[in-house]
């Protein structure tokens, strides 16, 4: 008595024809997983990469309880109106040494006198103890306490340089050269004195430059040793 089957039995070769599609699914899914895991494991490399901070990028740093965006506001500069005489001593309060650092005779002799006229008083005349030999108008030679009295005098002889040599005193050293020729007239020099002249004032003015009288010692001209010593 043989048994009964519940249903119709699949042949092994049926079986066998089944296999290489199952095969064929299995690898697809496979390549799909590795696929996917790659690209996923791509994208946190990149990720990692682009939140890392760049090494060449140095922090700002800000003063404690200073905002980093805060702008310094600008400081004031604001145009004024100067008189170049404010200031200046009389020429009865200035006492001159005139020298002559030239090779013309008489030279220091007539300017002194001519200066005298003009209220200065008169020091030595003579030439010039330096032994130079100025190829400008003149070196207006001072201390700390004769600038006043130098830049006076630099009114008189337009062209000419202040020279600070450090004397103790208030006197100064009026050192006629080649290219002076005479002493302004005193109509120029009062209205030189008295002109007024806009002027910059404020911590936030750029660097003032050299008036044009009297010069800065920056302008001095370049000098050499006299040859001869020559006459006053």
């Amino acid at each position: 008595m043989s048994t009964p089957t519940s249903g119709p039995r699949v042949s092994a070769r049926h079986r066998k024809q089944k296999s290489p599609v199952v095969a064929i699914i299995l690898v697809v899914v496979g390549m799909i997983v590795l696929f996917a895991a790659g690209y996923g494991l791509s994208r946190v490399i990149q990720g990692s990469s682009s939140s890392a901070p760049s090494p060449t990028a140095e922090p700002t740093s800000t003063t404690p309880g200073e905002s980093s965006s805060a702008t310094t506001e600008p400081k004031p500069c604001v145009t004024i109106t100067v008189t170049p005489g404010t200031g200046l001593p009389s020429t009865s309060q200035v006492t001159t040494n005139v020298y002559n650092a030239t090779d013309r005779t008489g030279l220091a002799a007539t300017t002194a006198e001519e200066l005298q006229r003009r209220g200065f008083v008169i020091g030595t005349i003579d030439n010039d103890p330096l032994g130079k030999t100025v190829s400008g108008v003149a070196e207006i030679r001072h201390g700390p306490s004769g600038e006043s009295a130098a830049k006076l005098m630099a009114f008189y002889l337009p062209g000419a340089v202040l020279v600070d040599d450090g004397r103790s005193d208030a006197t100064i050293d009026t050192a006629l050269g080649a290219a002076f020729t005479q002493v302004a007239p005193q109509s120029e020099v009062e209205s030189a004195i008295l002109e007024p002249s806009p002027s910059l004032s404020g911590p936030g003015c750029p660097s003032p430059s050299a008036p044009a009288a009297p010069a800065s010692p920056s302008e001095e001209t370049a000098l050499s040793p006299s040859p001869e010593a020559s006459s006053s």
